[in-house]
């Protein structure tokens, strides 16, 4: 039985106009009684989920400068981000509009790999800037207790905040490399959490993304196919943040491991073969030459082909560890969720590409 939920988060705000967002706000609007609001950029309308209607929600739209966003917070209980979250300069603008705003609650954008992997930190940029984040917010956590700059709500406009003492790589999730520097309303009370889920299977199925052609039938595995890593659902990151919405006291200032399953790429054909009642034709590649092509890529002008690819790494390449974290410290317990079938999730990739194939971005 689910708890009741937190009855201080009244008001909750989703920024972001994508997939995320999307089942963010059908799981909220589901199992929550809050008054929800979505925040886009100008002149875009809401990518809404068809269970939740325009009505459901207040749209209100920003241009991301922090006298916008620090007018936008105000009242709201929760922010939760879905938007560009490998920007530290982004987030951290929104992070110091939340503080100066009054907002006590604040989701990071994760919702993928572990981005305090030390491997996958190397490997992949915006996880790197991630993980800078979430030591901004740690530090924001304890900033009684921490080295903090000097307030400015008059004088930094755009809200940013230092991003390295000068005595660190700033790129190694050092965490001691972050300064605190806020505006008005730092020594307030200020809580987070940060989720990561692993690789969202059935958008990447369905794109291509992860080297499974649902049209062809085929495969490249970058790998020997048997390497593990985390995978979970779209529809499955809306309920947990609808389970960390519940659950707050709980789970609050903590960075959880929140994976559908545990797989293996072989265990994905099997399933696909299964649901698509044809045997696929599976190909095998060394993870590093996933690598170079990826870097080729990107050196060549084709940043998200190469990234693409990078990401796709990450899977196979077991010396990462990138699977360690949810295999140890899984908090589907805490959030009260059961493991996702694989069988099931395929089976609902196939079924959603085979009647709309490849999906858009979603942002409409």
């Amino acid at each position: 039985m689910a708890n009741p939920q937190d009855p201080r988060i009244k008001n909750i705000l989703i920024i972001g106009n994508q997939h995320l967002s999307s089942t963010i706000l059908s799981a909220l609007h589901r199992s929550t009684h809050s008054t929800l609001t979505l925040l886009t950029s100008p002149r875009q309308t809401p990518y809404l989920p068809p269970s939740v209607p325009v009505s459901a929600l207040t749209h209100r739209t920003t241009d991301f400068t922090f006298p916008s966003l620090r007018a936008t917070f105000a009242g709201q209980d929760l922010v939760i981000s879905t938007l560009g979250g490998g920007d530290f300069s982004l987030q951290t603008r929104i992070i110091n509009a939340c503080v100066a705003a009054g907002v006590k609650r604040f989701v990071a954008h994760e919702f993928g790999q572990d981005s305090l992997n030390k491997g996958v930190q190397g490997r992949l940029p915006p996880s790197r800037e991630r993980a800078r984040v979430m030591a901004f917010l740690r530090e924001m956590q304890t900033a009684g207790e921490a080295e903090v700059g000097e307030t400015n709500g008059e004088g930094h406009d755009d809200g940013e905040a230092n991003g390295c003492c000068g005595e660190c790589d700033c790129g190694e999730g050092h965490e001691q490399g972050v300064m605190v520097q806020t505006t008005d309303g730092f020594e307030n009370e200020f809580e987070w959490v940060g989720v990561a889920v692993g690789c969202i299977l059935d958008q990447k199925l369905i794109s291509g993304d992860l080297g499974f052609d649902l049209q062809w039938q085929s495969a490249t595995m970058h790998g020997t196919g048997k390497e593990r890593f985390a995978i979970t659902s779209l529809a499955r990151v809306g309920e947990v943040v609808a389970r960390v919405v519940e659950r707050w006291e709980q789970v609050k200032n903590q960075y959880l491991y929140s994976a559908g399953c545990i797989t293996t790429a072989d265990e994905i054909v099997g399933c696909l073969e299964k649901a698509m009642g044809k045997q696929w034709t599976v190909g095998h590649v060394e993870t590093e030459q996933c690598v170079r092509e990826g870097e080729q890529r990107i050196r060549s002008g084709f940043p998200d082909a190469g990234m693409f690819l990078i990401e796709r790494s990450v899977l196979y390449d077991e010396e990462l560890g990138a699977v360690k974290a949810f295999e140890e410290k899984d908090a589907k317990s805490v959030l009260d969720l059961k493991a996702e079938g694989l069988g099931h999730l395929v089976s609902h990739a196939v079924h959603d590409f085979e009647h709309h194939g490849k999906a858009d971005c979603g942002c409409g």
